[in-house]
C-alpha cells in the first residue's frame, strides 16, 4: 500500500524533498536510509495526556496496558522496508496480538503529510522533524529512540577546492536539504567551528541531486549521504572531504501521536510494537550476511557490496531511553535551527518525547 499526497498544499512536512526520487534500481536500494535523511520539517501539537516533558517524571510515565483488546489495529508507516524488512526476516511480525496494517511511502515529507492526515499510528524519522515539529504544531510523540554509527553523513568540496577546514566554508556556497537531518548535521558541523548558517551561503538541493550539483562546481562544498557520497570523492579526484566537520552517531526516533496514545488499545499495541522493533534491530544486526542477501540482493535486486555498505552506516543500533540526556541533546539541536532562523523562536522540545515505553526497550534487550 502506498499513500501520496502530491496535491495538497505546501505544508511544513513539505519545505524540502517535495515530490518523489528518481526510482533508479540504486536509488531503490538506497530509498532506506534516504528515507531517513530527505524526511523534511513536520510539526507537532501541545502534548496531551499522554505526553512527557523534562518537567515531568519520568518515571511516572514509563507504565502503559499491555493487554491489547481483540480488533486492535496499528497503522505502521514505512519507508524503504527500513521497518518491515528487520521485522519480517527476524520472525518479529509473527503472533502480533493485533492487526497490522502497512503503508509504504516514497519519502519522508510523504510519510509525516500521513500523520498529519491521521492515517498512520507509528513510524520512524531522523533528529530533525521532532525539532521542527515543536514549532510548527503537528501532534508528533517520541516513544523510542536509538544511535546508529557516525560517518552517514560527510562534508566534501567541488572538484579542484583549496577548502580544507569548516572554517573555510565562512562566505561559500552549501549545498544541503533544508529542513533535513543533512541541515542539522551542516549546523553542528558549523557551531563546532564556531560559525552559524548565516556565514554560508544555502543551495537547498534534494539529497540525489547534491553530488551532481557539487561536481558541476554549482556548490563549494555540500553534504553528502552514503552510499552516494564515496562514489563522489572516487568520481572526482580533486575533491575532498571537509576536515572537523560534525562527527556524533546519528538519532533515529520511533513517532507517534498524543491521539494515539490517548488510546488505551493503541498504547498496548505500540508497546508491544516497540519491544518487537528493538529484537528486530538486534537480530538484523546480528546477521548482517543473512539480511543484506534476503533484503538488499533477493528483494531491492542490488549488489551485496551495497547492501552491507547501507548497513555499516546505519548499524548497529544503540537503544537509549528518552530521558534528560536525550532530550537535552534534541534541545540543542532545536537552539541551533532556532539561532539559524528555520524556526522562529526557542522551543521545548521536550514536549515531543514521551518516556513510558523505555520501560519496554529495557525488556526487549534482555
Amino acid at each position: 500500500m502506498s499513500t501520496a499526497h502530491e496535491e495538497q498544499p505546501l505544508t511544513p512536512a513539505r519545505w524540502a524533498g517535495q515530490g518523489r526520487p528518481r526510482r533508479t534500481p540504486v536509488l531503490a536500494a538506497l530509498s532506506a536510509l534516504l528515507a531517513v535523511i530527505v524526511l523534511a520539517a513536520c510539526g507537532s501539537s501541545e502534548p496531551g495526556s499522554g505526553g512527557t516533558g523534562s518537567g515531568a517524571s519520568t518515571a511516572a510515565a514509563t507504565g502503559f496496558p499491555t493487554a491489547v483488546p481483540a480488533g486492535t489495529k496499528l497503522r505502521v508507516g514505512d519507508q524503504g522496508g527500513t521497518l518491515k524488512a528487520p521485522l519480517d526476516l527476524s520472525g518479529q511480525t509473527t503472533g502480533e496480538p493485533y492487526a497490522v496494517d502497512w503503508s509504504t511511502f516514497a519519502s519522508g515529507p510523504l510519510l509525516l503529510e500521513a500523520f498529519r492526515a491521521n492515517a498512520v499510528d507509528v513510524g520512524y524519522v531522523a533528529d530533525t522533524p521532532p525539532v521542527i515539529a515543536a514549532a510548527s504544531g503537528q501532534d508528533l510523540a517520541v516513544i523510542a529512540s536509538w544511535q546508529n554509527p557516525a560517518g552517514q553523513l560527510m562534508l566534501a568540496t567541488k572538484p579542484g577546492s583549496d577548502i580544507r577546514t569548516v572554517s573555510d566554508l565562512k562566505g561559500k556556497k552549501v549545498a544541503f536539504s533544508v529542513g533535513t537531518i543533512l541541515q542539522a548535521y551542516l549546523l553542528r558541523s558549523l557551531d563546532k567551528a564556531g560559525l552559524a548558517q548565516k556565514d554560508v551561503k544555502t543551495v537547498n538541493l534534494l539529497p540525489t541531486d547534491i553530488a551532481g550539483a557539487l561536481s558541476r562546481g554549482d556548490a563549494d562544498a555540500a553534504v553528502l549521504v552514503e552510499p552516494l557520497a564515496s562514489p563522489y570523492l572516487k568520481d572526482n579526484p580533486t575533491a575532498h572531504k571537509v576536515d572537523g566537520a560534525d562527527a556524533s552517531p546519528s538519532v533515529q526516533y520511533l513517532i507517534t501521536t498524543h491521539k494515539a496514545l490517548s488510546d488505551p488499545a493503541k498504547q498496548a499495541a505500540l508497546g508491544d510494537f516497540v519491544a518487537r522493533w528493538v529484537k528486530a534491530s538486534a537480530w538484523r544486526d546480528s546477521h548482517i550476511d543473512e539480511f543484506t542477501q534476503k533484503y538488499y540482493v533477493e528483494q531491492l535486486k542490488v549488489p551485496a557490496e551495497t547492501g552491507k555498505l547501507l548497513l555499516a552506516k546505519t548499524s548497529p543500533s544503540a537503544f537509549v531511553p528518552i530521558d534528560a540526556t536525550s532530550t537535552g541533546g534534541a534541545q540543542k539541536l532545536a537552539d541551533l535551527f532556532t539561532s539559524s532562523g528555520v524556526i522562529p523562536k526557542k522551543v521545548d522540545i521536550s514536549k515531543v518525547f514521551d518516556a513510558r515505553y523505555n520501560s519496554a526497550v529495557q525488556e526487549a534487550q534482555q
